[in-house]
């Protein structure tokens, strides 16, 4: 066996591995959050979010079906639809989450926007800038209703709202009380431990 494989073996075998608790927060009053999420599998890209309000509860959901496309392109997307309904519809005080890092650094004018999303990304900042929306990065765990959404993006074709909880399948509902009850989900992140010194026989 190489030594190289033997380090590597050795790495992976003295991983820490630390669990953090984490919980979907709820807007402030008089305020909507919308959790939005992209998903791309060979090509094929999905969105979906929902939007709900200061107490947890369902106001509206939507999955768009994209077509072939980027990650990043399916995570603006679903965003930026988002964020149309709300200022269509009189939300002008949104709170818009994402688990996209990129995304929010990129709305927040912190990152370069890389050009394929361009577009998407100056629509966005323009509606944040117009109607005092705001956009945060959320973990992966807190995000799951929308995560299921836009999974759905994929085999639903056209565009597809729910204006009614009843609509959404059981798992969903299911995911979006986790959240609206306050309950925890927990995040796990692997790390190298890092003290520990290989040399070569």
């Amino acid at each position: 066996m190489h030594w190289r494989t033997i380090c590597q073996t050795c790495e992976a075998t003295l991983q820490q591995k630390t669990t953090t608790m984490v919980r979907w927060l709820r807007p402030m009053t008089q305020r909507v959050k919308i959790n939005s999420d992209g998903s791309c599998n060979q090509g094929m890209c999905g969105g979906g979010g929902l939007v709900r309000d200061e107490h947890g509860r369902f106001i509206f959901a939507y999955t768009i079906h994209l077509g072939f496309g980027t990650s990043n392109m399916a995570e603006a997307s679903a965003m930026l639809f988002g964020l149309k309904w709300c200022a269509h519809n009189g939300f002008r005080t949104a709170l818009g989450e994402t688990d996209s890092l990129l995304l929010a650094k990129c709305i927040n004018r912190e990152w370069k926007i890389p050009w394929r999303i361009l577009n998407f990304i100056e629509e966005i900042q323009s509606l944040v800038e117009e109607h005092g929306f705001e956009i945060n990065h959320s973990y992966r765990e807190t995000n799951q209703p929308a995560d299921r959404l836009a999974n759905l993006g994929h085999s639903i074709p056209g565009t597809q709202v729910f204006n009614s909880f009843a609509e959404l399948s059981k798992h969903i509902r299911g995911l979006i009380n986790i959240d609206r009850w306050n309950l925890p989900s927990f995040r796990v992140k692997h790390t190298k431990y890092a003290q520990i010194a290989y040399e070569p026989p």
